[in-house]
């Protein structure tokens, strides 16, 4: 009962000067409610990557070129280093024969002219479909050379035709000649000397015939009206010649691509496919970029890893120049990258939750000055410093604790509804440990920034309290 009574008497004092006890509940208000809305925004983030990676199959695996660091049974690491690649068609080809394998495919990327436009390409092998499960407006994936599957946008950029109309259609790969830009030699050095006549052959024809002798023998010895001709005098230098333009190759569009579906963020680049041998003549190399691997069950894939880092090893001369990644380590990386954002986006929103606790600091020592005379008629009749110490105490937790509830209806609702607004956003997932954590940090405000004023009401003597005005 005396516990409830004091506890009373702590709200009550809270209530006296209501205004200033809003105004100090509102820096904890602002705290918590950010703390929870930032927690369950990176939640969201955090559940919306691992669903999209766990879309792509618990049995995907990737080889990158680079390597991420020295590992047994392979250079397996979460992402390799950047590196000039080193894989070929012919790795893929020895990954695709490896026990467990289910599919396996090159993946190129490349930019290819078309008319007076470019498309990204990523130039695959047929199997690709079976391994990243291509969607498909209309038509078929490509199965081999002179084959295109466009996206969407590029079928209405191109070709200015919808799915169904695109597939059939042929598409010229290259730049036309009469396209190709052109130069004339003689209009190149009317704009520029320097590719024409240089100036030392075009200055002596324009030297005033009465220059002084004096001025005369400080020029080069080229520039002299006495030089023989072409005396000293720098080379012609030829015009470069205009880059030859690519030659076309027509292809035919056998499918399109649906578009790519994100639950978050700005929609991915969507691309175009062909098949690995076009790309790699488009864009002249001889590497591919990575080679993408599906294990027939999730149980095959630390099988397929340790086969495939063996089988490069040797084909690669022993080099340890790529890195094998599965869907369990991306999954994991992810993880913890949005683990440590979550903690410091907590950490900048635990400012303002430290700037409240100085807050309610701050009003409970102007409270306890304002009451000294009300702490000394208590201890006269009979209160102790325990009772005082309590009294001043709960008042700053329940300050807080009042402000930490405000606070986290304030932080849910922000998370409903500022997904809504910023469309970018993936949906808030509010969690019953943020709504713990934000009470408990409420409390703990309470008590470490309530104890000095508590403490110093309950050293007040009596009659000195009673004396002051």
């Amino acid at each position: 009962m005396r516990a409830l009574r004091i506890a009373g008497m702590g709200l009550s004092g809270l209530l006296v000067n209501w205004g200033r006890t809003v105004l100090t509940m509102l820096g904890i208000v602002i705290g918590v409610a950010a703390v929870v809305l930032l927690a369950s925004l990176g939640n969201g983030i955090q559940k919306s990557i691992s669903g999209q990676i766990n879309d792509l199959g618990p049995n995907l695996i990737t080889v990158s070129p680079g390597t991420s660091g020295e590992q047994d049974g392979g250079d397996n690491g979460p992402f390799g280093a950047a590196a000039a690649s080193t894989l070929t068609p012919e790795d893929t080809r020895l990954v695709e024969d490896l026990p467990g394998v289910a599919a396996a495919s090159s993946n190129v990327s490349t930019v290819a002219p078309v008319g007076r436009e470019s498309v990204s390409f990523s130039g695959v092998d047929p199997s690709y479909d079976e391994v990243r499960a291509v969607g498909l407006a209309a038509g078929r994936f490509v199965e081999g050379r002179g084959e295109v599957v466009l996206s969407q946008a590029d079928a209405r950029r191109l070709l200015d035709s919808g799915p169904d109309e695109a597939v059939g259609k042929t598409l010229p790969v290259g730049t036309p000649p009469e396209e190709a830009p052109e130069r004339d030699p003689e209009q190149s050095r009317e704009q520029d000397p320097a590719q024409g006549e240089r100036l030392p052959e075009r200055l002596p024809e324009r030297l005033p015939e009465r220059l002084p002798e004096r001025l005369r023998e400080q020029l080069p010895e080229g520039l002299r009206e006495d030089a023989a001709p072409g005396q000293a005098q720098e080379p012609r230098q030829e015009p470069a010649p205009a880059k030859e333009p690519e030659p076309v190759k027509k292809y035919e569009v056998v499918g399109v691509a649906e578009a790519s579906d994100v639950e978050f963020g700005p929609p991915l680049p969507e691309s175009s496919y062909m098949a690995t041998a076009d790309a790699l003549e488009v864009s002249g190399v001889e590497t591919v970029g990575q080679i993408v691997v599906q294990a027939e069950d999730a149980g095959a894939v630390d099988r397929v890893v340790d086969g495939i880092g063996k089988e490069l090893r040797e084909a690669h001369d022993g080099a340890k120049d790529f890195s094998v990644i599965t869907q369990r380590e991306l999954l994991s990386t992810f993880t913890e990258i949005t683990d440590q954002l979550k903690i410091f986006l907590a950490g900048i929103a635990g400012i303002s939750l430290l700037v409240g606790g100085i807050g309610v600091m701050n009003i409970m020592l102007v409270s306890v000055a304002e009451r000294t005379r009300e702490i000394g008629v208590r201890k006269a009749l009979g209160a102790t410093n325990a009772d005082v110490l309590f009294q001043f105490l709960l008042e700053a937790v329940l300050l807080s604790l009042i402000g930490g509830v405000i606070g986290v209806a304030a932080g849910i609702a922000g998370s409903a509804v500022l997904p809504e607004i910023l469309t970018d956003l993936p949906p808030a997932v509010v969690t019953a440990n943020e709504v713990a954590l934000a009470f408990g940090v409420s409390a703990l405000i309470g008590v470490v920034f309530g104890v000095l004023p508590a403490y110093r009401s309950a050293r007040l003597q009596p009659v000195e309290a009673l004396r002051r005005e």
